[in-house]
Formats: structure tokens, sequence, C-alpha cells
């Protein structure tokens, strides 16, 4: 009997210790292939298809919105110290040499978003090779394209200064922004493709990183090369350039050093170049690439009214497109968060998740707007101070103002409607949109209300603000009326 009791206990015994180490060897696993994916994914990146729509947007936007001021603090800087050491001529040069370079980044960054879209929706649904294909695709093309305008850059800026009126007094600085901001296009280029790339995968930390380090090297730069050496508008430029160049390098170094925290490589000794993709990000990025430059383009030429005004009110509308981007910042950074977000959730088939998203973005939106509107509002001249103290130039601060505040109910709804419209790769509507925009919206209202009916510098200061409305109207009626859910997934 005795026998039988321990031989039964003994049984017990052992089938307990097999429950522990099937328990112990199961959390073991889970263990580890948390541990794998974790780096496999990066600590960077995070999930868009799973948590609560509001705060994930607003956690993965924050990287995106410091990425943003610290850009924003490239062309901040150049213009605060430019506007405090070299005055309203040195002011006009960087804002327009600053505005045509913009043309020519907006295509490259066309370009990138397709890229960004085909990536967001593969990452949703967990197709990693289709990730690296795309990768290999967009660095080629966006070489060739950087390379290109760059050479456009250097032998073609006098035309292109003829082509916009700029004031005679801002014309050799302006050329010597133009010369050596193109010849260094090529690292704008690159960071421009790393960052959507990693946009694209659900990563907004390392872009952040990657432009820390430009923006602060561009800061020092600026003071040492503007205040210290005396090289006037050129160094603002160098240290733009130079900027880029640092932040280019830590990037592809850091990449490299930890590739195995991301869903792709850089790598340029075994291009895959897939042509199927890249018909892909062509039908897309040209678009896109179109739809920017036009907007990009209507913005020189609404340059040029303002410019035939003299060179006091060239600055003025400088400082004022300056303003406009600060709320633009945080803006900004909501409609790059939402990209991916919603691309990733098209690709998951994921429609709820895409509408809270669009939803989200826009109450964030409204009152980043409203509350950088009261402060605008209360302090018009006090805001223009911080880039100039030329009376002349500070005589139209309240008329800039005023001009602000009527298109920021058009600011409400355009980052998460934008996102949306961006992420589903409907791009002919968005070329449409954006003509329509840049042409019937911003230049005819600045050439009724400026020219037409006389009004002056108001008059292209109110024009330009009310041809947001043509963006605004067009991609919320798009949204509010469900039509966007009647479009697939590009995969």
């Amino acid at each position: 009997m005795s026998d039988k009791i321990g031989e039964k206990t003994e049984i017990q015994t052992g089938i307990i210790k097999n429950t522990e180490n099937k328990t112990e060897n199961k959390t073991e696993n889970k263990t580890e292939n948390k541990t794998e994916n974790k780096t496999k994914n990066g600590a960077g990146k995070q999930d868009l298809l799973n948590g609560p729509v509001a705060s994930t947007l607003l956690a993965f936007s924050l990287p995106f919105m410091l990425s943003t001021l610290l850009q924003t603090l490239y062309s901040t800087t150049d213009t605060i110290v430019v506007g405090q050491y070299l005055g309203q001529n040195g002011l006009s040069a960087v804002s327009n040499g600053s505005q045509l370079m913009q043309m020519l980044y907006m295509i490259c960054i066309g370009f990138s978003t397709a890229g960004q879209i085909l990536i967001a929706q593969a990452s949703g649904s967990g197709d990693e090779r289709k990730i690296q294909r795309v990768v290999d695709v967009l660095l080629v093309m966006e070489v060739a394209l950087s390379v290109l305008f760059g050479i456009i850059c250097v032998a073609g800026s006098g035309w292109m200064l003829d082509a916009l009126a700029i004031p005679e007094e801002a014309r050799e600085q302006a050329q010597y922004y133009i010369v050596i901001c193109g010849a260094g296009m090529i690292f704008t280029g690159l960071y421009n493709m790393f960052s959507a790339v990693l946009r694209g995968v659900g990563d907004s930390l390392h872009p952040f990183l990657f432009v820390l380090v430009a923006s602060l090297a561009n800061v020092v730069l600026d003071i040492v090369f503007i205040v210290c050496l005396d090289w006037n508008v050129a160094g603002a430029a160098l240290a733009t350039v130079i900027g880029q160049i640092i932040s280019v390098v830590f990037s592809i170094w850091y990449m490299n050093r930890h590739r195995e925290s991301f869903p792709f490589s850089i790598r340029v000794k075994n291009l895959l170049l897939d042509a199927e993709t890249a018909v892909k990000i062509v039908k897309l990025g040209i678009p896109a690439a179109i739809q920017s430059a036009a907007i990009q383009f209507s913005f020189l030429f609404v340059s040029y009214m303002v410019n035939s005004l003299g060179v006091t009110v060239s600055a003025a509308f400088g400082v004022l497109q300056k303003l406009r981007n600060i709320p633009a910042i945080l803006t900004q950074g909501l409609n790059l968060a939402a990209n991916p977000m919603i691309g990733q959730n098209l690709g998951a088939r994921r429609t709820d998740r895409v509408d809270q998203t669009v939803k989200s973005t826009l109450w964030y939106s409204t009152v980043v707007n409203i509350a950088f509107g009261i402060v605008f509002f209360a302090f018009p001249v006090l805001s223009f101070r911080m880039f100039t103290q030329d009376e002349a130039v500070l005589g139209y601060a309240s008329v800039c103002i005023f001009s602000l505040l009527v298109e920021l109910p058009a600011r409400f709804v355009m980052p998460g409607c934008n996102a949306l419209v961006s992420a589903q790769g409907f791009v002919k509507f968005s070329m449409i949109v954006a003509f329509v925009d840049a042409f019937i919206g911003r230049v005819l209202f600045c050439w009724l209300f400026g020219v037409f009916l006389g009004w002056g510098a108001a008059g292209f200061f109110y024009g330009y603000s009310l041809g947001t409305y043509m963006t605004a109207i067009p991609v919320f009626v798009y949204y509010i009326t469900g039509l966007w859910k009647k479009r697939t997934a590009l995969l």
C-alpha cells in the first residue's frame, strides 16, 4: 500500500515538474520573441495599428513636431541673424533665395512622399521585402534628381533671379544663396528620403535625432559665419548646407551601425532596382512633385508681384511667411504622423482607425491654430520684432497679422484631410486641388486684390491667405462625405 502511495506521489511530482518546465519554456519563448521583435522593429518604431488612436497619434507626432521645429529653426535662425545684422536687403535675399530653393526641394519631396505611401502600406501588411525594394529605388531617384537640380541652380541662378524680379539691392546676395544651396542639394534630397522611409515604417524618433544634429550645427555656424566672419548671406547658405551634410553622414553611419534595428538597409553595392516598384513610385511621385511645384511656383509668382512694391514690402512678406510657419510646426508634425498612421491602417484594412486618426488630427490642429492666433492678434508688432527691428518693415505688422488670421479656419482641417488623401495615394486629386489652390486661389486672388482693386501690399497679403481655402474646402468635402472609403489600398 505504501509502495503505491509513494509511486503515485512520484508520478504527481513528475507531472508538476513537467508543467513547470512547459510554463517556464513558454515564458522564455515569449520573452525571446518580444525581445527579437523589439530589436527588429527598432526602439523608435511604434505600433500604429493598435491602441487608443488619439493618444497614439499624439505620442507618434511629438518627435515630428520637434523635427519640424528644428527644421524651421534652420530658416528662422537665418532670418533672425540676417535680419538683425544684414538689414532688409539681406532679409529679402534670404527670403527670395530660400523660396526658389524650396520649389526644387518640394519636387524631390514629392518622390519621397510616393515612397513613404508604399512603405507605410507595405508595413501595415507586414511585407518587409517590398519595403526594401522601395528603399532601393527611392535612393537612386533622389540622388539623380538632387544632382540634376543642383546643376540647374549653379548654372542658372541668374535667369532664376531675373524671372522673380528680385529687388536690385538684394540680387547679388540672393545669387550667392542659390548657388551655394544648389551645390549642396544632394544632401537635402538624401535627408528627406531617409526621413520619409523611416516615417513610413512608423519610426518618428530617428528622423528627429538626425535633424537635431543638423540644427545644432546650423545655429552655431550661422553665428560664426555671419556675426564673427562677416560672410553675409553666403554664410547663411553655407551654414545650412554644412548642417545637412553632417545630418546625412550621421544618418548613414547610424543606420548602418544599427541595421538590425530597421526593417531595411541602405545598401549601395547591392541595390535591387525593381521595375514594378519604380513604375509605382513614378506614377505617384510625378503628380505629387507637380503638386508641390505648383504651390511653390504660385508663391514665387506672388513674390514677383510683392517685390514690385520694393524691398520693404518684400521683407515684410518674408517675415509673414516665417510667422505662418510657427503654428505649422505643430500642425505639420500632426500631418507627418497621421500620414503613415493612416497608410498602415489602410494596408491592414482598418478603416475605422483611419477615420479616428483624421478626426483626432482635426481636433488637435484646431486647438493649435486658435492658440497661436490669439497670441499673434494680441502682439502683432512684438511678433514681427522677433525677426526685424526695421521700423519700415514693422509698419506692416498689423495688416500682415490680420491677413494671417483670415486663413485659420482652413488650417483647422488641412493637416488631417491632406494626410488622408496623401496616404491613400490619391495623387491626381491632390494635383488638381493644388493647381486650383495655386493659380485660381493664390495668384488670382493676389492679382484681384493687390492689382485690380488697387489694395497694394494689403491686397497681396489677404489674397494669399484666402487662397488657402481652395485646398481646405475640397479635401474636407472629400473626407466628410465618406468618398474616401470607396478607394482601396495600393498593394
